[in-house]
């Protein structure tokens, strides 16, 4: 008879109704937590992109002033140097009065253009006249030769890269003394050629190959790269490929070279020229 009361019918039906409220209520409240939760990850995950952005950010400006404090660092490094060849010179042992002032000296600058693809490619330097900057001066690297500047304005100056079939240094290996013209023949731009060795000059691979200082555009002693491989030519001479220290593709500062005696030297130079019959 219970069963068939309205009133028992209201209660079973409200007491079913509330139990299903419950129920769904606490799974809304459990889903609002999980939601809660996956919004509360995506937050974070953003906050970390973010963080990382600055981050790279703030690390790059900051890779920036670590460049600035490097060149800076070398380029008192040449100069000591410079100042410790001096020192330890023949000639300047020979006299305590002797005045001691460095060949060279040297003008730190920053690559604004480079190329590196073509047979005869170029650099553009952010140092000019106005700056001491002039033509026909040697630019290097840490590591090796750059070029050689071939004109120049106020604030800028053009160099002639290495990496140009017209262009050579004067280098030597490192062990014998033996020197020649080292050259770019257009291919890879991490190898040169070591010419004119004479067939008896003993070598190895590996054996270190520098500048040999005679010029009046780079100092002796250079590091440029190490010997590869090499073949004779003509049946007196070895002709010596040379794997550069230079990387020419991620190269972004370089020092101009100053040589203190050049005029002088150029001088003396057309002079014997001139007076050759």
């Amino acid at each position: 008879m219970w069963g068939k009361s309205p009133v028992i019918k209201f209660l079973i039906t409200l007491l079913l109704f509330l139990t299903l409220e419950v129920i769904s209520i606490s799974f809304i409240s459990n889903e609002s937590v999980f939601q809660q939760a996956k919004i509360s990850g995506v937050v974070v995950k953003l906050r970390s992109v973010m963080d990382g952005f600055t981050s790279g950010v703030k690390y790059y400006f900051g890779l920036q002033d670590v460049n600035d404090m490097l060149v800076k660092e070398n380029l008192r490094l040449l100069k000591e140097n410079e100042r410790l060849k001096t020192r330890l010179s023949p000639e300047a042992s020979l006299s305590s009065n002797t005045s001691l002032s460095a060949d060279y000296a040297y003008i730190p600058a920053k690559i604004i253009a480079n190329s590196t693809n073509k047979m005869h490619n170029y650099i553009i330097l952010n140092k000019g006249s106005s700056h001491g900057v002039k033509k026909d001066m040697g630019v290097i690297s840490s590591v090796g030769v750059v070029g050689v500047v071939s004109a120049v304005s106020e604030r800028y100056s053009y160099v002639i890269s290495f990496l140009n079939i017209n262009q050579s240094v004067s280098a030597k290996i490192s062990t014998s003394g033996a020197f020649g013209p080292m050259v770019w023949e257009g291919r890879r731009s991490d190898y040169a050629l070591l010419k004119e060795i004479p067939f008896h000059i003993d070598f190895m691979v590996g054996d270190t190959v520098v500048t040999s200082g005679f010029s009046t555009l780079f100092p002796p002693d250079i590091p440029l790269g190490t010997v590869r491989k090499s073949s004779v030519t003509k049946g007196s001479y070895h002709e010596i490929q040379v794997k550069l220290f230079q990387n020419f593709n991620s190269l972004h500062y370089v020092n101009i070279v100053v040589n203190n005696n050049k005029d002088e030297l150029d001088f003396i130079q057309r002079e014997s020229n001139g007076s050759v019959r």
